[in-house]
């Protein structure tokens, strides 16, 4: 999806028209009608108070992302940062039944690792509904 049809749709989303956005972002229409239509891009303001207004994230709105909520976004990075933590552990661990080397992490190991580690998070979750 391109930054313009990313804007049309947040737009749309928070119910307003593209001259309600021109005039709150003291922007012109034909200005805000050519991002929408992927004609000119916004310069970096611009984006970021498209991005307050539409409630969304800068890095969604320019591809870097899947996250167009900030509070996912924010979720996300805490999960990564989980992982980072006990792949570290895991790493520094002295268990001998336990080798993992960060040079052989490859993309199966690591989605291996992940795919464990979500249904690790799901038992986890079932426990604690079940006062266990």
């Amino acid at each position: 999806m391109t930054l313009g049809e990313k804007l049309r749709i947040a737009r749309m989303r928070k119910k307003l028209t593209q001259m309600e956005v021109a005039e709150k972002l003291n922007i012109s229409n034909i200005s805000l009608s050519a991002y929408e239509r992927d004609k000119r891009d916004p310069d970096t303001e611009t984006l970021k108070k498209m991005s307050e207004l539409y409630d969304v994230s800068t890095d969604y709105l320019l591809g870097l992302t899947d996250y167009e909520n900030k509070e996912a976004y924010a979720k996300k990075s805490k999960l990564e940062s989980i992982f980072s933590e006990v792949v570290m552990e895991v790493q520094n661990d002295n268990d001998p039944t336990i080798y993992l080397d960060e040079a052989n992490l490859d993309e199966e190991t690591i989605r291996l690792i992940k795919k464990a580690l979500k249904n690790g998070m799901k038992f986890v979750d079932e426990m604690k509904r079940d006062g266990k």
